[in-house]
């Protein structure tokens, strides 16, 4: 028994010793897999609250994994977008031509869980800020 004490007391040291781990395997600490990407591929229909207004544009979203291009369409014509995609983050950008000045508009929002809906805030350069929500097709 006394040669099998040592043993017990490393083994029982080893075992307690693996619940204090810091391994992301152990613990309820343990890191959460990001939840799935949302598909924001498709025609969604834009409201564009400023303080000048509210605007209905229109976007065409492409999704290559987390890379989001398409176009935006809105008073002033159709634009070439790039943006995105990180959990339910969306950030996209686009320069537009407003009345003969470049405008660079940038967005950030967040895709509903369904991913039927989006909403967020947008930066307009000179124009302001702005609100905006878009619903799926």
């Amino acid at each position: 028994m006394k040669k099998l004490l040592p043993l017990v007391v490393f083994v029982v040291a080893c075992t307690v010793g693996l619940g204090a781990s810091t391994s992301p395997l152990s613990g309820p600490d343990q890191a959460q897999p990001d939840k799935k990407m949302p598909n924001v591929a498709g025609k969604w229909a834009m409201t564009l609250e400023m303080s000048m207004g509210t605007a209905t544009p229109a976007l065409d979203l492409k999704q290559d994994g987390a890379k989001i291009t398409g176009t935006y369409t809105g008073r002033y014509g159709t634009f070439e977008l790039q943006g995105s995609l990180k959990g339910h983050v969306i950030v996209f950008s686009f320069t537009m031509s407003a009345e003969g000045q470049a405008v660079t508009m940038s967005f950030e929002g967040e895709v509903s869980a369904d991913a039927q809906s989006m909403k967020g805030t947008a930066s307009l350069a000179d124009m302001g800020e702005a609100t905006w929500t878009a619903k799926r097709q």
